[in-house]
């Protein structure tokens, strides 16, 4: 039998990204919503900045706040970027980083739960 090593990363390591099916779906939808109200560019313009955000977070998972709804541990902390009025909702441990959904802002905090 092999014993496990739980080694934390060095704080220059990189983290692997794990973007979840529900924020593709989540994003796709607000991005056809966004095309249909306020044309490509904002939607672009909208794409660019939260890809961009997501992108960084291997280097930088902790710079964003804390998800106010959900609890964090040691092991795992539940973090938002905010963009415009929506949040992204990504969760960090030792060796990942798991981007889950992206939501409005003025979505229940109930609701914001349940997203863990």
């Amino acid at each position: 039998m092999v014993a496990k090593s739980f080694i934390k990363p060095h704080k220059d390591r990189v983290r692997k990204l794990i973007i979840q099916p529900k924020f593709d779906i989540q994003f796709a939808d607000i991005l056809a919503y966004s095309i249909e109200q306020f044309g490509a560019k904002v939607a672009y313009d909208f794409y660019t900045n939260v890809l961009n955000r997501v992108i960084a977070l291997p280097e930088m998972p902790d710079i964003h706040p804390k998800n106010r709804f959900i609890e964090s541990s040691d092991k795992k902390a539940y973090r938002n970027i905010l963009v415009e009025k929506y949040a992204v909702l990504y969760s960090v441990t030792c060796n990942t980083i798991k981007v889950m959904t992206i939501y409005h802002t003025a979505i229940n905090p109930k609701k914001i739960e349940k997203f863990r």
